[in-house]
């Protein structure tokens, strides 16, 4: 989590900016954007995780929006997206449904994908399709335990953390 939101601070992507989060679970993103200066909004559909960060937004007196919808069908305008969607593991392709819906409300995003030959292609496919670069910055994720059946103190996980910039036309 730290390094893709470092690497979006550092390119001017958090400071000043309107962020959103599209599927933001329990708002870990949002939180670290609203601390360095970006106003994060964060996009929902589980009420329970919206709560955890209602909690934390309000313990930590953080501005944020918090808005329970469906990410893949959600509309704004925003300046960056950063997300780590469902990998589709359990719903095929609903990573790709997240990509969609980034691509049509920002025009710098950020985002985690399962990696693997196939998925590089349809992601730099459906990028070059929607007028994006696709550039990966970096192919492994750290996450503590989350799930009943992790049971390392630390996951890393081979990912491909996406940087997608909108073409100029």
């Amino acid at each position: 989590m730290a390094q893709i939101v470092w690497h979006a601070y550092i390119s001017g992507h958090i400071s000043g900016k309107k962020v959103a989060d599209l599927g933001c679970g329990t708002g870990v993103f949002c939180l670290a954007i609203s601390l360095l200066n970006g106003y994060c909004t964060c996009i929902e559909i589980d009420l329970e995780s919206l709560e955890v960060v209602r909690n934390l937004k309000y313990e930590l007196g953080l501005e944020m929006d918090l808005i329970n919808a469906d990410a893949t069908n959600f509309t704004g305008k925003f300046d960056t997206v950063i997300q780590n969607p469902p990998f589709g593991v359990v719903r095929r392709g609903i990573d790709l449904e997240f990509l969609k819906s980034a691509f049509n409300i920002a025009n710098v995003i950020y985002s985690i994908h399962k990696s693997n030959t196939k998925s590089r292609e349809i992601i730099a496919n459906l990028a070059k399709e929607n007028g994006f670069k696709a550039e990966v910055i970096s192919e492994r994720y750290k996450l503590k335990p989350y799930y009943p059946w992790h049971r390392e103190k630390i996951y890393e996980y081979l990912v491909d953390i996406y940087f997608f910039s909108k073409l100029s036309r």
